[in-house]
């Protein structure tokens, strides 16, 4: 292909596929979408492009090699348009909308056949598999998508047809809650698996006990309970955690937070993952607000003193959360002896 046709093979695919022209997960919010385009942005700046081609040993540029004027106009006509489409949740929402209704028709038809080696092992792996094959496939393909503009287009295809087979996945074993930032659908993990067989046992970092999100006793005579997608957050965010993908961990929770704000335990999650990024403001604001939730509660507790915030004492925090208050309590038998009682 000439230059020519591969740059409007490209700019066609701003409207059909976004995330794929950028190489950003489907489900990413506007934080990850925006280091993702600050990123590609840095790479394919012109200066930098020049600086890459007049390095003493730097090879003869090919004839589709990104030299810097290829590289402007990559920036201007692909990578630009398909950010101003992403980095606004509506927008995102439009793109996801468009790419769900493309996979139906596809599956109706029959058509929804991979080619590509990810894509194909992506429609083979285990359910509980899915999340994770798709975010290491698509990180591997993003590495080095914009060396070449016949390789970018190449990749976006490639990432193209992988978020249709991942959407397809999802679509088969799930349900997708509409208008929520993300793909709000139900992952079957294992720690997923046993939250929906065992309604009273929580997902959480640590074995503190809370149920601020788990559902009522189920009435035999009522219809099928709506499903928990809270605890769904929960317990994807607890495997991000435990494989140390923190940034992935704070997406889950925050929309966890969205449904269940006042859950001291998805407080205590989120104050973790941010205390393991270092992030020790964010993360004093979330244990602060787990204690003013639940001020008994262990994690947070112990968080919040290596943090240095106020803790209370064990004795005062049960007083608390009875309702009572310490020091009222004392001046009450002075109060008596004053009125004789």
């Amino acid at each position: 292909m000439s230059k020519a046709e591969l740059f409007a093979e490209l700019t066609n695919l701003v409207d059909v596929d976004p995330f794929a022209l950028l190489g950003v997960s489907v489900s990413a919010d506007e934080k990850r979408i925006a280091k993702r385009y600050r990123q590609v942005a840095k790479f394919l700046h012109p200066d930098a492009m020049a600086s890459l081609h007049d390095a003493e040993f730097a090879p003869l540029p090919s004839e589709q090699e990104l030299e810097p004027k290829v590289a402007a106009a990559v920036i201007a006509r692909i990578v630009n348009p398909s950010y101003q489409k992403l980095k606004q949740e509506k927008g995102r929402q439009a793109a996801l909308s468009t790419l769900r209704f493309r996979v139906r028709r596809l599956a109706r038809t029959e058509k929804l056949v991979p080619t590509f080696e990810y894509a194909r092992q992506l429609s083979e792996v285990e359910d509980n598999q899915v999340d994770i094959f798709y975010e290491q496939a698509l990180s591997r393909l993003a590495e080095a998508q914009f060396q070449s503009l016949a390789g970018m287009h190449t990749t976006a295809l490639e990432i193209c047809q992988l978020n249709l087979v991942f959407l397809h996945r999802k679509l088969e074993t799930s349900v997708i809650r509409p208008k929520r930032a993300g793909l709000m659908t139900n992952v079957v993990t294992p720690t997923a698996a046993v939250a929906h067989t065992k309604p009273s046992a929580q997902p959480k970092l640590n074995p503190e006990s809370d149920n601020s999100t788990s559902p009522a006793a189920p009435d035999k005579n009522a219809e099928a309970p709506e499903v928990d997608y809270a605890r769904k957050h929960t317990a994807r965010a607890k495997a991000y955690l435990n494989q140390e993908k923190y940034e992935m961990a704070v997406q889950e929770l925050r929309e966890a937070l969205k449904i269940a704000p006042q859950s001291p335990e998805i407080h205590s999650m989120i104050g973790q993952a941010y205390y393991k990024q270092k992030l020790s403001g964010m993360a004093k604001a979330h244990f602060r607000q787990a204690l003013k939730l639940k001020p008994t509660h262990k994690v947070a507790r112990k968080y919040g003193q290596m943090l240095g915030l106020a803790v209370p004492t064990a004795s005062i925090a049960k007083d608390k959360l009875k309702g009572t208050d310490p020091a009222e309590s004392t001046k009450k038998p002075w109060l008596g002896r004053l009125l004789h009682r």
